[in-house]
């Protein structure tokens, strides 16, 4: 008896001894769940612009080099990686591809470019957390986004029905993107988070400033 997709509503058989059909496979390997979309440039404008807003708004807080400062550090154990490959050493291949995609991102983006897209990732879980099917999913998601920042990880084709060209980024196995998600999560997780929790608090004053004066002028003779 053949096997079904395990994906909630997928009626395509099963591929081989996976548990999920061949488009869910594929679909898992990109985005790292089977019901994972891609995030946009333009689903995570707004987010960005929050960051950038928070900086122009303390443009003095040292908070922002040390941001930078830990960018570099994860750029400097990449390029510690690679250099240990040179020299012989042994180390894993999915390490050493991850630092190669780190090192090139460093050399290509500007570190506030870098560092607003990745604290903007995690404001967008925060607000919306649906968004996202695991936390896999959210780790592709972070790392497709920093290496969306720069051109040498994208090809282009011409789209016949539309008559444009179209940018289409290469993929990368998941255990290279799981190396790269994790200096960038140690380095943006916590400030991601402490940023996050500000906009919340924010809105919510916001929300309650707007009930109060609806409630009073509710209350006007």
């Amino acid at each position: 008896m053949p096997r079904h997709c395990r994906t909630p509503g997928c009626q395509e058989a099963a591929h081989g001894y996976s548990p999920f059909c061949e488009n869910h496979k594929k679909t898992i390997r990109r985005h790292g769940a089977p019901t994972q979309q891609g995030v946009t440039v333009h689903e995570l404008k707004p987010y960005v612009a929050l960051v950038d807003a928070r900086k122009a708004k303390n443009p003095d807080s040292e908070a922002w080099a040390i941001l930078t400062a830990r960018w570099e550090t994860v750029l400097g154990h990449a390029q510690g990686v690679l250099q240990r490959h040179a020299e012989g050493r042994a180390g894993f291949r999915w390490e050493r591809l991850a630092a190669h995609h780190l090192v090139t991102i460093g050399r290509d983006v500007e570190p506030w470019s870098v560092v607003k897209t990745a604290i903007a990732m995690y404001l967008m879980q925060d607000q919306r957390p649906t968004r996202f099917a695991s936390d896999a999913a959210f780790d592709h998601q972070l790392v497709r986004r920093v290496r969306g920042l720069t051109d040498t990880n994208a090809g282009a084709y011409w789209d016949h029905q539309e008559q444009r060209s179209k940018r289409v980024y290469r993929d990368i196995p998941p255990r290279v993107i799981q190396a790269m998600a994790q200096p960038l999560k140690a380095a943006f997780g916590a400030p991601g988070l402490t940023l996050a929790a500000k906009e919340r608090e924010e809105i919510d004053k916001a929300n309650e400033e707007r009930r109060r004066l609806a409630n009073a002028l509710e209350g006007l003779a």
